[in-house]
Formats: structure tokens, C-alpha cells, sequence
């Protein structure tokens, strides 16, 4: 015999009501449980069967009267429809909860639907990921704490130092003055060599005191033209530039914020290595560009110099580290390490792009929105 369409379609009722795997739960005004889906049943290890009649304070919760949050109280009172997020110890987790009125013919509330989503993983990744951000912020800021401590420490060593060495350069240029030729030419290479140790160190301490200065120096912004940054920065390097012939030109500059000491120290580090490490058999070219690339500027010192080999085009960035010989270039290893720094005061991003023999191409990003 055809089954009728009624029959049908209460069979596929059942069937969706059971394969839904949300926790779902039918109660009468009287708190009584008047079906439950399997999964609401597997989940308190019962079968749907035995939930009926059981009042649903005593399976869900365990207690002999409803608590104070039961969303079925609440909802019996307003007559409206109810969400929360509770943990279930009998269901076995942490539970979004909505409770939708069931009216009868005459518009009464006469019971509510239960629909219980189980959400403890999700609740347990938001915990472990609270405890990861915790732990995040109490590292960044124990390295904030002794990255400062190690500001303050370089600044004060250095400086503390600088008179000692003061002393001992002055005595050690003072004993070669007097007694250079006098004794024999062991004494002199000895004095030689102590006099160029404690200016070499003298030049050391100077600049990590300038490094230590960009990490711990929080100066406001402003507006700077750095066309009269980079006309300042040749100013400074007026005497190098006459002994090597060197030829600086730039296009048009924009007008950014910045740290206008520090945006002078850095183009004035750039192109007084542009001009150190120029070609043996031409004069130092050295051009300036700014390129307007959207939310920032891409800054260009592009040089005819001798060029950097790929395998050290990040290593120059490293404090202290060198690619010559001190004979051959002199300095600490620390110009560009700076440079650095102080782009990274600016919020932005250094590198270069360079072939051995072939010049460089120093490039450099600035926000032209900084915060």
C-alpha cells in the first residue's frame, strides 16, 4: 500500500530531526522534556526515548530545580526568544544555546525548542590563542625592557670610556712626539701601532654612541624638505668630495615626515660611502632619486663605485661587519648598520641592489604617514 504524503513527510521530519547533529531538546511550559534528537541523546549516553517526561533541569544540568540562567525560565516569563553561551558539565563542554518559543492555537506560549551547539573547541583555541597573545605581549614587552636596559648600557659605557682613551691617546701620541727616533725601531713600531689602536678605538666608541642615540632617540616628526637634507648632507662631506672629485646630483625631492637629524645622518652615511668606495679609474657619480609609490617613497643613492658581491648584500647591514680591509677602507663596519636604524625609525625598509664592479643601488622606504 502507498504510504500518504502525510506519512512521507513525517518520515523525512524524523529523519532530519535525528541526523542534525546540534543537541536539540522539545520542552513542555512544566519544563518537561517532550523529545530530543540522537544526538542530544548520545550525548548524555541515553536514548531519546528515556529523555521523555524527564524534566530538563535534572538531565541537562543534574540539579532538582531549574538555575538561575535556564533560558527555558527566562523564556517562559517574556515569551521571547533567548541565545547564551553556558558550560554544561553533563553535556560535556561549552554550549551556544537558543531557545525559540512553541505557541499553541490560541498564541500561548505552550513550550520551546532547544537548540544547543557544542562549541568547546572553538572556546579552547580562543583560550590558547589569549594565553599565546598574554605571553606575546609580556615577551615584547621584556624586549622592550632590556633592549632599553642595553641602549642605556652602550650609551653609558661608551661614554664613560671616552676619557680614559682620552688619556691614554693623548699620553701614547705625546711619547711618540718626544721619543719617536730616539729609541730603536722596535719602540717606534710599538708606539706606532699603540697610537693607531686608541684612535681607531676613540672612532669605535664615537660611533656606537651615535648608534646608541638612533635605537633610544624618540624625537617628534616633522616636515622635512629633503632637498635641503641632501644639499646639508654634501655640506658635510665638502672636503671629501674635493679630494675624490665626486659629483653628487639629485632629481626632485619630496617633503616628508621625518627625524631631520637622523634623515640627514643617513643620506650623509650613504653618500659618503657612495664616494669611499668609488672605482679606481673614474670619479665618484652620484645620483639621487625619489619615486612617489603609493602610501610611501622609494628613495634611490645610486653610485659608479665598486659594487658589492650578492652573497654580502645583507651581510653590510650587520653591525660592525666589514668587507675590506681596514688598510683598504677605513671606518668600524657600523655606517650601514645605522642606516638601518634609522629607517627603521621611519617604519620602513632598506636593501641593495648591486653586482661586484657594477656600482650600487641603495634603496630605502618612508611611510608618508607615520605613527
Amino acid at each position: 500500500m502507498t504510504k500518504s504524503p502525510f506519512i512521507m513527510i513525517k518520515e523525512e521530519w524524523e529523519r532530519t530531526f535525528d541526523a542534525i547533529p546540534d543537541l536539540i531538546a522539545i520542552l513542555d511550559e512544566e519544563h518537561n522534556v517532550t523529545r530530543v534528537n540522537q544526538a542530544m541523546a548520545d550525548t548524555l549516553g541515553v536514548s531519546p526515548e528515556s529523555c521523555i517526561g524527564v524534566k530538563c533541569f535534572k538531565a541537562v544540568h543534574g540539579s532538582n530545580c531549574p538555575p538561575d540562567f535556564c533560558p527555558h525560565s527566562k523564556l517562559l516569563k517574556d515569551g521571547k526568544e533567548h541565545t547564551s553561551e553556558v558550560y554544561e558539565e553533563n553535556l560535556g563542554g561549552y554550549f551556544i544555546v537558543t531557545v525559540s518559543p512553541i505557541y499553541d492555537d490560541k498564541g500561548k506560549v505552550a513550550g520551546s525548542v532547544h537548540v544547543a551547539r557544542n562549541i568547546t573547541n572553538r572556546r579552547e583555541m580562543e583560550d590558547n590563542l589569549k594565553i599565546a597573545l598574554e605571553a606575546k605581549k609580556n615577551l615584547v614587552k621584556e624586549l622592550k625592557r632590556s633592549n632599553k636596559e642595553l641602549e642605556q648600557f652602550a650609551y653609558m659605557a661608551s661614554h664613560d670610556l671616552q676619557e680614559p682613551l682620552r688619556m691614554v691617546t693623548s699620553f701614547v701620541k705625546l711619547l711618540e712626539k718626544r721619543y719617536k727616533g730616539q729609541l730603536d725601531s722596535n719602540a717606534d713600531e710599538y708606539i706606532y701601532y699603540a697610537v693607531d689602536g686608541a684612535e681607531r678605538m676613540q672612532k669605535l666608541i664615537k660611533d656606537l654612541l651615535t648608534y646608541s642615540r638612533i635605537t633610544s632617540k624618540n624625537e617628534e616628526f616633522e616636515l622635512v624638505n629633503l632637498e635641503s637634507i641632501v644639499d646639508k648632507s654634501i655640506l658635510n662631506l665638502t672636503v671629501s668630495i674635493k679630494e675624490n672629485n665626486a659629483r653628487i646630483t639629485y632629481d626632485a625631492l619630496p617633503t616628508i615626515m621625518a627625524d631631520p637629524s637622523l634623515i640627514t645622518q643617513l643620506f650623509q652615511n650613504l653618500v659618503g660611502n657612495a664616494i669611499k668606495f668609488r672605482a679606481e679609474d673614474e670619479a665618484p657619480e652620484i645620483h639621487v632619486k625619489a619615486e612617489d609609490n603609493g602610501d610611501e617613497w622609494i628613495f634611490q643613492v645610486i653610485d659608479n663605485g665598486i659594487g658589492i658581491d650578492s652573497q654580502h648584500k645583507d651581510l653590510i647591514f650587520e653591525v660592525f661587519q666589514r668587507l675590506h680591509e681596514k688598510n683598504e677602507y677605513p671606518g668600524t663596519g657600523i655606517g650601514l648598520s645605522m642606516c638601518q636604524k634609522i629607517i627603521e625609525r621611519h617604519n620602513g625598509d632598506i636593501w641593495v641592489e648591486s653586482e661586484l664592479g657594477e656600482g650600487s643601488k641603495f634603496c630605502f622606504t618612508i611611510p608618508k604617514s607615520i605613527e
